[in-house]
């Protein structure tokens, strides 16, 4: 499935495309008849939901920050609510839902059941999400169908996952391993780690420091660089004691490193760490940009570099891969709202020397796909 037909035709500056039609959609799991009436984390969520299946646009519109209001015109929105209604029916409840901090936004994530009566019902996912600043104004907006976790089958080239991904390195680091394909990513002939990377830091093109000794894991640049935390969740796996491979001597497995639940299934690994250098432990709540680890060369690892990929767990078929672009996000010196590295993109979540950062409220995002 192409991702243009997965994001049902999304645009950057709208709400909907009207027209686009989706591939036949798959089979209905039983808990989606099984959902919450209303949101049980924030009453913001419901009057969000209410109004717009209800096209009480104007309330929506007096509820935006001046800068998502210049971005969404009057009849982009009512034509938006519009398809909601014709093409999904009704909101019937909530299925699962999250909240996490960004600086000083507060973000929303839920996943909502439509249903659209007729001589065969359809019932479709929704993904609301959207950010509150300190006023409680809507600052940025996302709405677009999802998928069931249930009935999502690899390879997912089309997947958009449901968490906000943050680059998980401090400083500017360099993609060595990424993208869709076999020429630019050795893991993506594999299930799990299909849209995984493998990141280094590089100076003057070079991986290490020139005339060190190349079996010294501290002559790379990236040792001991702080591994970050990509998205907010919990943590499900922690490994500390791993010993450090020689350089060019691979280990075995991920060596010390991290894994974090994100809900909606979705999972990111986190590996080949310093021993002892894990900062959070099984059960630990973690926060976007949140300090976890440091990068070393620990497990199936021939040098130092930080291995990191994204997969669905708790579906019937096991654990596959997902596609891991990462939001607000420098790119080679420019500031990306969402971006799918490949191999060689430098990427950073601090901008260049300089470049004055951007302001994630100041560059409200709107994305309803539908």
């Amino acid at each position: 499935m192409s991702r243009l037909a997965l994001a049902g035709c999304a645009l950057a500056a709208s709400l909907s495309a009207p027209g686009c039609k989706h591939p036949t959609a798959p089979p209905v799991p039983p808990r989606a008849e099984q959902v919450q009436p209303s949101s049980a984390v924030l009453a913001d969520a419901d009057l969000l939901v209410k109004s717009i299946g209800g096209q009480d646009l104007a309330l929506v519109r007096q509820w935006m920050t001046p800068e998502l209001r210049s971005r969404l015109s009057v009849e982009t929105l009512d034509e938006a609510a519009a398809h909601l209604g014709r093409e999904f029916g009704p909101a019937i409840g909530m299925l699962e839902e999250r909240t996490h901090h960004e600086g000083k936004l507060l973000w929303y994530s839920g996943l909502w059941v439509h249903r659209r009566e007729g001589k065969r019902p359809v019932v479709t996912a929704v993904l609301y999400q959207f950010a509150l600043d300190e006023r409680r104004q809507l600052a940025r907006l996302l709405i677009r169908e999802h998928w069931f976790l249930e009935t999502l089958k690899g390879p997912a080239e089309g997947y958009l996952p449901v968490a906000r991904l943050h680059f998980p390195g401090a400083g500017e680091w360099t993609i060595s391993h990424g993208g869709r394909s076999t020429s630019t990513n050795h893991h993506y002939k594999t299930v799990v780690q299909r849209f995984a990377y493998d990141i280094v830091v590089k100076k003057n093109g070079r991986r290490k420091q020139p005339g060190s000794p190349s079996t010294d894991n501290r002559s790379y640049y990236c040792y001991g660089r702080e591994i970050l935390a990509p998205a907010a969740g919990t943590v499900v796996l922690a490994v500390n004691d791993v010993r450090e491979n020689i350089p060019g001597q691979a280990g075995e497995k991920g060596g010390n490193g991290v894994v974090i639940d994100h809900g909606f299934g979705e999972f990111s690994s986190l590996w080949h760490a310093i021993p002892g250098s894990v900062r959070v432990q099984v059960g630990d709540e973690v926060a976007p940009g949140q300090v976890i680890a440091q990068a070393g060369n620990s497990g199936h690892s021939s040098g130092p570099h930080l291995h990191y990929h994204l997969s669905a767990r708790g579906r019937r078929g096991g654990e596959i891969g997902l596609p891991a672009p990462f939001v607000d996000v420098w790119r080679d010196g420019t500031w990306h709202e969402m971006y799918e590295p490949t191999r060689g993109d430098a990427l950073s979540n601090d901008p260049p020397a300089g470049v004055a950062r951007r302001d994630q409220a100041a560059g409200p995002r709107v994305f309803v796909d539908l």
